[in-house]
């Protein structure tokens, strides 16, 4: 930063004082009240008034732009979201085999969020009457299910093919508690996710009402389900820029809008966290010239990952304003850490290129909470695992750095539970001030010299640190693996060393990159765009789909693996370099026999050649 820019240490203070947390929470009530699917009436209504907001906190340039709801291919691998609104969906489950009979369970969806499945069919006016026919654990489907409603227990639904069954079956929707949430005293219902393309409707219930509809069906009872969509939506982006000079690279902000009511944490809470970064920037560039900035900051808000790919590749046209310097996402950032049981997270780049983001990032995020020390809450940084739309800067066509703060651990998230009484307007401050401390630092180039050679350096030793602790306790009985994993730490400290001092990222590169030569043959990307792993999953075998499926179920994180495989795929590294940097990169050792039926997938889909 040059003499007429603010010190870094003077820039949390300020932005604390800055930061309007009673009108940030506000936004965060006002966008839960909209069901936030990725193509919907409601996701339309939320992003103009985000539009409002941003141009009432002070961006420039403030748009909505609208992208067929089609689900046809649009950029590059990445299709557009189906259009899809939930106008009504109510079920009554009745005691007996005709609606004369008591009701045991009335479930609306206008009363209770989540209750209707998302992309459920429609019924016909007035709706439906069907019988209930029971499925439970790992059994067929069977004959029984056509033309009725199938009551799913969990043990049956979490079968990777049941909505492919049911379908061939002939039913005509479900009905399950499996993805609830929270306890028996206090249940939330799940959310459930059909097909975009679904010829069921499905429901949502907690424990007691869906034992009530288990008897039911065994009773031979029928249910009364109708369930009205409209499918006019378009696809909104929203944007906006505090500027700068006009030829230099921009920073980005970007948090998803998307989420079926009330999804305070995920992602209300991220897009009202932009909106008082954005506010924030603006009224210290008003009031103090030295705020001011060379690089632009743009902020996007449109559906999670679309939204995303839809600005990358408008931007990357020529013409199109360019890819940014620095990206900063903000997922599920306001929880309330007594309640949710989460930290806040510093999400790292990954370490696939050198960049000094991680550390300035988690430089800024200690300022910020030791400034707020009187609040309870505690963070913690962690690797690079991509399950948001900082994701798509990762891939080695786009290759700008992206950390993302967030939450990750949430036990509301996806279900009614998520609410604007687990947002902590403290935690909202933290998340506002660390994103708009970290963006006007990037936009001024940074801190100064003497504190960024300061602070990488104390990073680095951090780093050797905990690679040391990681080696002796997370190795096990792999003694190489330790000695390599801390060969690879100091390697990538010794590129941050040079681009604190200064040093070319091509430099970087080189001191990042030194390593074993390929033995095996070198392992190629053959995808257009950014990694888009759903796409890659739709390219497999429907046997090798179905597996990866109930091992994404199983444990989420192999899709973090996955995604973390493909992006070191470079024409350059082998697949045993690929798999070793990728548990340097994740910090533990991967399961030989997990990660070669991932890879393998890689491979079989066609988006990895080896060779």
């Amino acid at each position: 930063m040059g003499d007429s820019q603010v010190s870094d240490d003077s820039l949390v203070g300020p932005l604390l004082r800055a930061v309007r947390t009673d009108d940030v929470m506000g936004h965060v009530a006002r966008l839960s009240a909209h069901d936030r699917y990725q193509a919907s009436l409601g996701l339309e209504r939320a992003a103009e008034y985000v539009a409002e907001a941003a141009r009432a906190a002070g961006l420039r340039d403030v748009g909505v732009e609208h992208f067929p709801a089609d689900g046809k291919e649009q950029w590059w691998t990445f299709r557009a979201p189906v259009s899809w609104t939930p106008l009504g969906a109510r079920l009554t489950v009745h005691a007996g085999p005709g609606t004369d009979t008591p009701a045991v369970v009335r479930a609306d969806h206008a009363e209770q969020p989540f209750t209707v499945a998302t992309y459920s069919a429609a019924t016909p006016a007035g709706g439906v009457v069907a019988p209930l026919v029971p499925v439970r654990g790992d059994g067929p489907v069977g004959a029984a299910v056509a033309g009725a409603i199938a009551v799913v227990d969990r043990a049956a639904f979490v079968r990777g093919s049941l909505v492919a069954d049911l379908t061939a079956a002939g039913a005509l929707g479900l009905v399950t508690d499996a993805p609830w949430k929270g306890t028996e005293d206090a249940p939330h219902v799940g959310r459930i996710e059909l097909p975009p393309d679904s010829a069921l409707f499905g429901f949502s219930l907690t424990p007691a009402p869906f034992r009530r509809a288990l008897a039911a069906a065994d009773r031979g009872a029928v249910a009364h389900a109708e369930v009205a969509v409209d499918r006019t939506a378009a696809m909104p982006l929203v944007s906006g820029v505090l500027p700068g000079d006009d030829d230099a690279e921009e920073i980005w902000l970007t948090g998803h809008l998307c989420h079926p009511r009330p999804g305070s944490n995920d992602n209300a809470s991220g897009v009202a966290a932009l909106l008082g970064i954005a506010s924030a920037l603006a009224r210290l560039r008003r009031s103090d010239a030295r705020y001011g900035a060379r690089r632009p900051v743009r902020f996007f808000w449109g559906a999670e990952f679309l939204g995303n790919a839809a600005a990358l590749h408008g931007r990357a046209q020529p013409g199109g304003g360019g890819l940014p310097a620095a990206l900063i996402n903000l997922d599920m950032v306001g929880e309330d850490q007594a309640l949710c049981r989460s930290p806040f997270v510093v999400e790292r780049a990954p370490e696939t290129t050198p960049t000094l983001l991680s550390p300035l990032a988690e430089y800024v995020v200690e300022q910020v909470f030791a400034a707020t020390a009187t609040s309870p809450g505690s963070w913690r940084p962690s690797p690079f695992l991509g399950f948001s739309d900082h994701a798509l800067y990762a891939d080695p066509s786009v290759d700008r750095p992206a950390v993302q703060f967030c939450h990750p651990d949430d036990r509301f998230n996806h279900s009614a539970g998520d609410g604007p009484d687990k947002v902590s307007p403290v935690e909202m401050a933290r998340s506002c001030v660390a994103g708009a401390a970290l963006a006007q630092l990037l936009a001024s180039d940074g801190p100064a010299p003497a504190v960024r050679t300061g602070l990488v350096e104390r990073w680095c030793r951090g780093e050797q640190e905990a690679a040391a602790r990681t080696a002796r306790d997370g190795g096990g009985a792999d003694v190489d693996w330790g000695r390599g994993l801390l060969d690879h730490v100091a390697r990538r400290n010794a590129a941050l060393r040079a681009l604190a001092a200064g040093a070319p990222l091509t430099e970087a590169r080189r001191l990042a990159g030194a390593g074993p030569a390929p033995a095996g043959p070198p392992v190629h990307p053959r995808w257009h765009g950014p990694l888009n792993l759903r796409a890659m999953l739709g390219e497999l075998p429907p046997g090798t789909r179905s597996v990866l499926g109930g091992m994404i179920a199983e444990d989420k994180h192999h899709l973090s693996v996955l995604f973390n495989l493909a992006i070191r795929a470079d024409g350059a590294r082998d697949r045993e370099r690929i798999v070793t940097e990728t548990s340097y990169g994740l910090r533990r050792p991967l399961d030989p026999a997990t990660t070669t039926r991932l890879f393998d997938a890689l491979v079989e889909s066609g988006w990895l050649t080896e060779g």
